[in-house]
């Protein structure tokens, strides 16, 4: 999981949206111009950064050019919060469709949203290190261990622990090291270089050749 903080939307624009009747507003979110369509470009926007272009839930890069945008309490159910932005991620389509899908993640609700009960870790609320365990299998975090019944349902419900994610996880840690690899090589050769005594040749002239 990852933490997220709510980023600088056009609160002007949240609010205005977040007015519209219950009723239209999982309708109403369907719209890719107008007014839905900018807020809809500033959560892919603005949590694309905020995330780090990774999934909220498994924090397996984001390789689509257009990655799926989350509700967390799906709108579907709870329209009321559709334009929420407590209640928007950007996931992988493993995450969005494939494991969450319908799921509803409140366990009690609130008419507040912040004071609902949810059932997997939120990404905006909870600390993800006080419910899962990235420790175990050294610094990659590549294995996970759940250190409360939330933290055990965000690994059942996202299968995080399948071996499919594992590699998927074993995947990305080494394509993140690769550039860090090849930085250290160099700055190990540049410290050689400077730390010799002996004289640098000058670069060879290449002399034109005639026609």
């Amino acid at each position: 999981m990852i933490k997220i903080r709510v980023p600088a939307y056009d609160w002007a624009l949240v609010q205005n949206l977040s007015r519209r009747d219950d009723g239209v507003k999982p309708t109403l979110w369907e719209r890719t111009t107008g007014r839905v369509g900018r807020f809809k470009r500033d959560v892919t926007t603005l949590l694309t950064v905020q995330q780090r272009r990774r999934c909220a839930y498994c924090r397996s890069y984001l390789h689509e050019d257009h990655p799926a945008r989350d509700h967390v309490a799906p709108k579907a159910v709870y329209p009321k919060w559709t334009f929420r932005p407590e209640n928007l991620v950007l996931a992988c389509y493993a995450c969005n469709t494939d494991r969450k899908d319908t799921y509803d993640p409140i366990e009690i609700w609130h008419r507040k949203y912040r004071r609902c009960r949810f059932k997997i870790v939120h990404p905006y609320f909870d600390a993800p290190g006080a419910h899962l365990d990235y420790s175990i299998g050294g610094p990659r975090q590549i294995l996970i261990a759940g250190i409360t019944a939330k933290g055990d349902e965000t690994i059942s419900r996202f299968e995080l622990m399948t071996p499919e994610r594992v590699k998927e996880r074993a995947a990305d840690a080494l394509v993140e090291e690769q550039p860090n690899r090849l930085q250290q090589q160099f700055q190990n050769s540049y410290r050689a270089v400077l730390a010799t005594r002996a004289p640098l040749k000058p670069a060879a002239r290449i002399r034109p050749t005639r026609l």
